[in-house]
C-alpha cells in the first residue's frame, strides 16, 4: 500500500505541476505577443518556453512509448495537437531558415501554440472536473463562505470585509491571528467553521487522491485484461495447432484408405 500511495502521489504531483507550468507558459507567451518587452524579458520567456516544450515533448514521447497501440495513438487528433504544442518553433526554424525574417510567422506559430496549449489545458481540467465533481464541491465551499460571512457580519462585531476575511482564514485553517472572535456568538460560529474546514478540505484532498488512484487502478486493470486476452489467444492458438495436427493425421489416414481402395480395385479387376 505504501508503494501504491507513493506512485499515486508522484503521479498527482507531476500532473498538477505540469498544468501549472502550462498556465504560466500561456500567460508569458501572451505577454510576448501583446506587449513590447525588453530583450532580457523576451529572452527569459523564450528560455522558459523552451524548457516547457522539452517537458511536453518528454511527456508526449513517454505516452507514445507506453501506449498499447502505436497506430491508434497516432490516429488520435488530440495527440497530434499535443505534439504541435510541444514544438519550440522559434528555436528550431532559425536553424533551417537563417536568412529569412520569420517574426510574423513566429507570432502566428506562438499564437497557434497558445491556442493548442489552452485547449489541452481545458481538456485536462474538464476531464478532471467530470470525474471528481470538484465543481460541486467548490460551489458548496463558496456557499458555506457566503452564508457564514453573512451570519458573522450580522451576529458579530466585524464589518463585512473583515467577516469574509475571517471566514476564509478560518475555514482554510490558516489562522493568522490578526482577527480573533471576541463575543460568544463569534466563538460559536468559529468553532463550527473549524469543524467545517477540516471536513471540507479533507473531502477535497480525498477527491483529488481518488482521481489519481482511479487512474492507476484503470491502468492496472487494462494490463490485467490484456494478460487475460493474451492467455486466451495462446489457448486458442494451441487448440488451432492441435486441430491442424488432427487434420494432418486424418489426411494421412485418408490417403492410406484411398491407397487400399485402389489396391482392392486392382485385385477385383484381376
Amino acid at each position: 500500500m505504501s508503494i501504491f500511495n507513493k506512485k499515486e502521489n508522484e503521479h498527482s504531483f507531476l500532473w498538477i505541476g505540469l498544468q501549472i507550468l502550462i498556465v504560466i507558459d500561456i500567460f508569458l507567451i501572451s505577454l510576448l505577443l501583446l506587449l513590447n518587452l525588453s530583450e532580457d524579458i523576451v529572452e527569459f520567456i523564450q528560455n522558459f518556453d523552451l524548457i516547457i516544450c522539452i517537458f511536453l515533448l518528454i511527456e508526449w514521447s513517454i505516452s507514445f512509448y507506453t501506449s498499447k497501440s502505436k497506430n491508434n495513438f497516432l490516429k488520435e487528433r488530440g495527440n497530434w495537437l499535443d505534439l504541435i504544442a510541444s514544438i519550440p518553433f522559434d528555436a528550431i526554424l532559425p536553424f533551417f531558415l537563417p536568412q529569412l525574417s520569420l517574426l510574423r510567422y513566429f507570432r502566428l506559430l506562438k499564437l497557434l501554440r497558445v491556442i493548442v496549449l489552452f485547449n489541452s489545458l481545458i481538456s485536462s481540467l474538464m476531464n478532471f472536473i467530470r470525474k471528481t465533481n470538484i465543481d460541486k464541491i467548490l460551489l458548496g465551499i463558496f456557499i458555506i463562505i457566503g452564508i457564514f460571512t453573512l451570519i458573522l457580519w450580522n451576529w458579530g462585531t466585524l464589518n463585512f470585509v473583515d467577516s469574509l476575511y475571517f471566514v476564509i482564514e478560518t475555514i482554510t485553517s490558516v489562522g493568522y491571528g490578526d482577527l480573533t472572535p471576541k463575543t460568544v456568538n463569534e466563538k460559536a460560529i468559529t468553532m463550527v467553521l473549524i469543524f467545517l474546514g477540516v471536513f471540507v478540505f479533507s473531502t477535497v484532498t480525498a477527491v483529488i487522491s481518488s482521481f489519481f488512484t482511479d487512474q492507476l487502478i484503470n491502468d492496472e486493470k487494462i494490463e490485467e485484461d490484456l494478460k487475460v486476452v493474451k492467455t486466451e489467444l495462446d489457448t486458442v492458438q494451441k487448440q488451432n495447432t492441435d486441430l491442424k495436427n488432427e487434420l494432418t493425421v486424418l489426411k494421412s489416414q485418408n490417403d492410406v484408405l484411398i491407397s487400399e481402395i485402389n489396391e482392392l480395385k486392382e485385385l477385383i479387376k484381376k
